[in-house]
């Protein structure tokens, strides 16, 4: 049967010509994300040591669609931060609001920040360091294989997942569902099959989908509604 779901990856013969000359970052790109990155760190406003930036996922591998962002992470060392709060649910609730605040883009291409624990790397087929301008993991043409049946399986369980939740109209239940994808995203990428594991391939389908954007924006409606007299 066709998969009736967006599809998560394409498969490239070159990286993006938007941000690669061949095999190098342009450094017009570099130089932006090098800035993106010191206006988050100065927006987080809580002192750390940053240990690297790099850039990870598709758009660093020939898995790039046309809804593919660019994942800019600062690697920190999370023991550096002298703060009260859990540290990762800190740099998250900073990232969220940035988010909101600004939308950022290069050539394009949307940007997504993130401050990334040193002891728990994301697993990338491509890595690249912005900060020193070099490959940490060079990306490979073949093809990742996956379980399509799989796939389609889970994108069936979460689709009515957040269908289910759009349509109770209740900002809480909104809110628990996205929080729960992104945790099953997050410990998807956190296994040896990385941005090829089902989790964070049903997370791209539905981004691509826009189901994701269609909640999210329910979410910031009802929010507003809460508020509001």
């Amino acid at each position: 049967m066709q998969n009736e779901y967006a599809v998560p990856v394409e498969y490239n013969t070159t990286l993006n010509p938007k941000l690669w000359d061949h095999d190098r970052l342009k450094p017009e790109v570099r130089g932006a994300l090098l800035r993106m990155a010191e206006d988050f760190i100065d927006f987080v406003a809580v002192p750390f040591d940053v240990e690297d930036i790099v850039i990870t996922g598709g758009n660093v591998n020939f898995t790039y669609t046309a809804h593919s962002d660019i994942d800019l992470h600062i690697i920190a060392d999370f023991s550096s931060v002298q703060c009260e709060r859990e540290v990762a649910e800190l740099f998250d609730s900073k990232r969220l609001l940035y988010k909101r605040r600004y939308d950022l883009e290069i050539h394009g291409v949307p940007v997504e920040l993130y401050i990334e624990d040193n002891r728990m790397p994301a697993r990338s087929a491509g890595l690249f360091s912005v900060a020193d301008d070099q490959w940490l993991a060079r990306p490979q043409k073949t093809v990742p294989k996956y379980d399509h049946v799989e796939l389609d399986h889970m994108l069936s369980v979460w689709t009515k997942i957040l269908q289910r939740a759009t349509m109770t109209g209740d900002l809480q239940i909104c809110r628990r569902a996205v929080q729960l994808l992104r945790t099953y995203r997050k410990r998807g990428l956190a296994t040896a099959a990385g941005e090829f594991s089902i989790p964070n391939l049903v997370y791209k389908s539905l981004r691509n989908d826009r189901a994701i954007d269609g909640i999210t924006r329910l979410i910031d409606r009802l929010h507003d509604q809460e508020l509001s007299i």
